[in-house]
């Protein structure tokens, strides 16, 4: 055993540090005998393999190698033989071979100065003592001035996505024409290689002004799930052929999934309290992404940040409408409307990964807006706050989408000595169409920052001529009991508007002038019931509908009276009324084609007591069935009734004898 714990290797060791001295002292290069060795098989499963020698940059070479093995002391030799290139050395056209010792490493730096022939055709081989074995690696020949290994992608790589893809660009300094490859993994998948192609030099880096440099590029597939993704280079010659190995592996670009995975945050919201505003509240976990094992440590993959993007969709006209605050941040938001969008911020940017709408909420104490239009110039007036508040006023047509809003912003003013704040325009748009509109007005010290608005007063106004488009029409009567009717109409045009129509008030009155009464009614309804009415009195009945700023007009007089017991209540009709009503009647039951004059609901039965009475008349009653509508007229019917009713012409004389005036409707 020698001194270096190996058998028969000391002196050809001992003679090559000799050599070595004695070549950097002389400039030339120092060889030793190839030795061989009884045990040099390293078997299918251990030693060096995968041995690759280059050149690295102008005149510095590299041979690296993998290893399978026990790691303990074990130590690596690199060999290399060559004709001597010198032709004034005594050794020329010799074989010469020399050796580096590395350790452990599995690397071996050299450059021409260290002897070894770059022009010529190099052996190289690798030994691994372990023990007292040697195992050896297969021989590889190589011509190293050729043979160029490129550096991988060191510096940044720039990751872009776009249509299903993604795109990296990276700079490189060597300018030399290469092939790259690609290789690629996600949590649940292994390595899956891909080529990227020759790449043609640009001239210009892509990333950073770096002088000199140029780019290079990859496409591979986006997926939904992280990517851990790593590039290596080759050297690639005019003629296609590879100019030397491929390079180590980049480092790892982690990739977010292209679809993030949604999240189920819970926005709690308390009711707008006293100052316009209303507390928003957040409660949940966003999801935690699965990322390859290369990625766990490194940024890319992972979600940097989660935020919330509060966008008010009222107040359009303000600077910006929208702000980003982190994730459950409590917010304080006026009465308006808001769109909420949770935010996943990746290396490509912001995603939504949720959307919550919040619907906007009206104050619940009223508060007073005046509005005074007086043709194309509106005025608008309300409760002024501290000095300092600027306002923004909007309007809209009930109803319609956002799309139909106007607002204006009202800049903070001198404080009034009333304590109001008025507002009026001359342009267009006005408040004079006849519909509903929904004013709300908004109040900020920091009118630049939307998230802090307060409502100070939310309203509906009805445009146009209220008194005339609010009157209550189609006004019916019809009998509820002996001494009581009921009245019913349809709904005014101002119960669209909400809070608009205060009251409905209902008059009634005798036409002697001996009674009359008037009725509140509630906005909702559309009913009432008059009583205690008195039997042979003609009544007069109206409808009309209130706002809080002005009473409506009165709907057309509907005139009728109550009868006994078993009688119809209806409508009394004028002589000249009554007269074509009648003709009409009787031409109905004349035609025989199946025609029918529609009569009241509020008729009586076949067989039943009936009363009939003109205005100015007393009231006659009968008890004999009435006839039916298709019964002939007599001679002296209805057309003398252009007068005032005489006793030959009232039911049961006998001109009356077999038909009578039929209890119907006049249409208003």
């Amino acid at each position: 055993m020698d001194m270096t714990g190996l058998p028969g290797t000391s002196k050809h060791i001992i003679f090559l540090l000799l050599c070595q001295l004695s070549a950097s002292s002389r400039g030339d290069s120092c060889c030793v005998e190839k030795i061989s060795y009884p045990d040099e098989a390293s078997g299918p499963s251990l030693g060096p393999r995968d041995l690759s020698c280059y050149r690295v940059s102008g005149t510095d070479y590299e041979c690296s190698w993998q290893y399978d093995g026990p790691e303990d002391n074990v130590a690596h030799f690199l060999w290399c033989c060559f004709a001597h290139p010198n032709p004034t050395h005594t050794s020329f056209g010799q074989e010469c071979c020399c050796y580096f010792s590395s350790g452990r490493s599995r690397t071996v730096q050299f450059w021409e100065q260290d002897g070894i022939s770059t022009l010529s055709k190099v052996n190289f081989w690798v030994e691994s003592r372990l023990g007292n074995r040697t195992l050896k690696s297969q021989e590889i020949s190589q011509y190293l001035y050729n043979w160029t290994k490129l550096t991988p992608p060191l510096g940044h790589i720039r990751v872009s996505r776009s249509r299903g893809e993604l795109r990296m660009d990276w700079n490189v300094s060597d300018g030399a024409g290469a092939e790259v490859q690609l290789r690629r993994r996600m949590p649940t998948t292994n390595w899956t290689l891909g080529d990227c192609g020759p790449q043609v030099s640009s001239g210009l880096g892509v990333i950073g002004d770096i002088h000199g440099s140029s780019s290079e590029s990859c496409l591979c597939p986006s997926e939904n799930m992280a990517q851990e993704i790593q590039i290596r280079r080759r050297r690639r010659l005019s003629s296609g052929a590879p100019g030397g190995p491929w390079s180590n592996w980049s480092m790892s670009v982690c990739v977010p999934p292209e679809f993030l995975p949604q999240a189920e945050i819970k926005f709690l919201v308390e009711p707008l309290n006293q100052d316009g505003r209303r507390r928003l509240t957040m409660e949940g976990q966003t999801p935690q992404l699965a990322v390859p094992e290369g990625c766990r440590d490194r940024p890319g993959a992972q979600v940097k940040k989660h935020l919330v993007l509060v966008h008010m969709l009222a107040c359009r006209c303000q600077a910006r409408t929208w702000k980003t605050v982190p994730l459950g941040k409590t917010l304080d938001l006026s009465g308006a409307a808001y769109d909420l969008d949770v935010l996943a911020q990746t290396r490509f940017g912001r995603s939504i990964i949720q959307k919550w709408p919040l619907p906007a909420q009206e104050l619940t104490e009223t508060r007073t807006l005046n509005v005074i239009v007086e043709g194309n110039v509106t005025s608008m007036q309300w409760a002024a706050q501290p000095p300092g508040t600027a306002y923004c006023l909007e309007w809209q047509p009930w109803g319609q989408d956002r799309n139909h809003t106007d607002c204006t912003l009202i800049a903070p003013e001198e404080e009034d000595p009333a304590k109001m704040v008025t507002h009026t325009w001359s342009s267009k748009p006005t408040l004079d169409q006849e519909e509903c509109y929904r004013i709300t007005v908004f109040a900020s010290k920091n009118p630049k920052n939307p998230m802090m608005w307060a409502t100070v007063l939310s309203s509906y106004y009805f445009g146009g001529n209220v008194s005339r488009v609010g009157t209550p029409r189609h006004v019916s009567v019809r009998n509820h009991t002996e001494d009581s009717v009921s009245v019913e109409w349809t709904a005014s045009q101002l119960s669209t508007c909400p809070g608009v129509l205060t009251q409905y008030v209902v008059r009634c009155e005798a036409e002697d002038g001996t009674w009359e009464s008037e009725l509140l009614v509630p906005p909702t309804k559309t009913q009432v019931t008059l009583n205690s009415l008195r039997s042979r009195v003609v009544y007069k009945v109206q409808v009309r509908a209130d706002t809080a700023m002005l009473p409506g007009s009165w709907s057309r007089p509907q005139r009728f009276s109550v009868g006994l017991p078993g009688t119809c209540a209806h409508l009394c009709l004028r002589p000249v009324a009554a007269l074509l009503w009648s003709s009409l009647a009787a031409r109905t039951s004349r035609l025989g084609n199946g025609a029918t004059l529609r009569t009241s609901p509020r008729c009586c039965t076949h067989e039943t007591r009936w009363w009939w009475r003109c205005p100015g008349t007393e009231m006659m009653r009968q008890s004999r069935p009435r006839p039916p509508l298709s019964a002939p007229w007599t001679q002296g019917g209805p057309w003398e009734l252009r007068g005032r009713c005489k006793d030959s012409q009232r039911p049961g004389s006998r001109t009356w004898l077999e038909r009578t005036v039929p209890v119907v409707t006049w249409p208003t």
